[in-house]
């Protein structure tokens, strides 16, 4: 069983519990306008325009497993595991679920980083392999959604209902780009949402970066979203009080915070 990755980055401590090691998949059934692995996109292995550097490479379940064994005693003493991530990495849904078991069967912590445009069957399938499902929720307006990504949102909601009501633990992500997704409107949304969930163990609020700007000229990719400059700090914190950083799903059913 063997995928396409195009990157392992060890040690990190942002994509879920504890010390991680992340897998990079290829592969992404969006088009999100402020795409920061835009490199990440297509399914197969890319050379870049500009230079020599290669995107992408092919691998086996056990050659991926090395490298996250690795770290193993980083895991067992923070908490912390691998994530999967892309990309998107459900559209590699063989070597994903190969992967998942392969690491479970290890006993280490498992969590799949996911924008949620997948059939249904995949994520109930993965279900009994993941920890943890990093989930992003970008756009609650559908039509706006479309817009901004390539697809409409009903079936990642859908997707995220169906998870939250088999038990499935989550993280909710929500990149907030200054000027398309950052109204009060539709964070409120988000908000809305969030508290309908019973499962949900953390919301993280991701600000804009501009990171993934020059990538796209060395692949020869067009940016939508070409902003360089960051969001202000008072922004990040009016996003933060609609939609709080909670610990648990609990406290994002209270009022808005002044």
């Amino acid at each position: 069983m063997n995928g396409i990755v195009f990157d392992i980055k060890r040690g990190g401590t942002k994509d879920g519990p504890g010390i991680r090691t992340s897998v990079f998949m290829k592969g992404c059934p969006l088009r999100c306008a402020w795409c920061h692995n835009p490199e990440s996109q297509l399914p197969q292995i890319q050379k870049a325009v500009t230079t020599d550097e290669v995107c992408g490479r092919e691998m086996s379940v056990d050659e991926v497993m090395a490298e996250v064994r690795r770290d193993k005693v980083f895991y067992t003493s923070s908490g912390g595991g691998v994530t999967f991530t892309g990309g998107e990495p459900t559209m590699q849904f063989e070597f994903l679920l190969e992967l998942c078991k392969a690491a479970k069967a290890g006993g280490i912590h498992v969590a799949v980083d996911t924008c949620g445009f997948a059939p249904r069957e995949r994520f109930a399938a993965l279900a009994s392999h993941v920890d943890l499902f990093l989930y992003d929720l970008k756009c609650m307006d559908s039509a706006r959604h479309e817009k901004l990504t390539g697809v409409p949102n009903e079936l990642i909601l859908e997707n995220l209902r169906a998870l939250d009501s088999a038990g499935a633990k989550t993280w909710i992500r929500c990149p907030v780009v200054p000027g398309l997704n950052d109204s009060d409107d539709d964070l409120l949304a988000i908000r809305e949402i969030v508290a309908g969930l019973r499962h949900v163990e953390k919301v993280e609020v991701l600000p804009y970066h501009p990171i993934g700007l020059e990538k796209y000229a060395k692949f020869g990719m067009e940016a939508q979203y070409a902003r360089r400059e960051e969001p202000s700090p008072d922004d990040v914190r009016r996003w933060r009080q609609i939609v709080p950083t909670a610990s648990f799903a609990g406290s994002c059913r209270e009022g808005p915070r002044p």
